[in-house]
């Protein structure tokens, strides 16, 4: 997890591109930077995980919410994600 230091400086700038409601047609991810916390459950509005980065590389970040592990490509308001529970990839907007 980042957390110290000039780590956590260096990824300011991508918690920012992450932080925010990511919705597809079948999906929505709530994602909340500045408290390290999520929900992948559309059924559970009000229930918040964990939110863990894993690994930055560039745009792509390996993170987890809760048990959950997803890798994401972020750009602007849109996002490709895979991982956990999605069989390919999935393109999210950000609302």
């Amino acid at each position: 997890m980042l957390a110290f230091g000039s780590q956590a400086r260096s990824a300011e700038p991508i918690l920012k591109q992450m932080h925010g409601t990511w919705r597809s047609e079948n999906r929505l991810i709530l994602i909340d930077t500045e408290r390290m916390l999520g929900n992948t459950d559309d059924t559970r509005p009000f229930q918040r995980d964990a939110l863990t980065l894993r690994n930055i590389s560039g745009r792509m970040i390996v993170f987890e919410i809760g048990r959950k592990r997803f890798i994401g490509l972020f750009d602007r308001n849109e996002l490709r994600l895979t991982g956990d529970g999605i069989a390919d990839s999935e393109i999210l907007h950000r609302r």
